[in-house]
């Protein structure tokens, strides 16, 4: 199965990651030694996974330019062509 991410699955996935990062790191709290480290490490590399997936993939499906990278609210257009961005549900 050869599916593209798009924009709108890229945002999903890296929001993902940030959350994950958030309980590595915040779980670094409860351990000690090696596991601490390992947890810091694992944290550090999903917060690069989710900035790497959105600057690669947050981009608009028809101009190709990069949307503005952030927690805002998803866009319902994009900012440089004014094209329609995917809808809500996918059919």
């Amino acid at each position: 199965m050869n599916r593209k991410m798009n924009y709108k699955k890229a945002g999903e996935v890296s929001n993902w990651l940030f959350i994950s990062s958030v309980a590595a790191i915040g779980g670094t709290f409860f351990f000690t030694g090696y596991v601490q480290l390992t947890l810091l490490i694992l944290g550090v590399g999903l917060i690069a996974g989710g900035i790497a997936v959105r600057v690669i993939y947050w981009k608009c499906p028809h101009c190709r330019k990069r949307l503005h990278l952030g927690f805002r609210q998803e866009p319902k257009i994009c900012p440089y062509c004014r094209g329609q961005l995917l809808p809500d549900k996918e059919e």
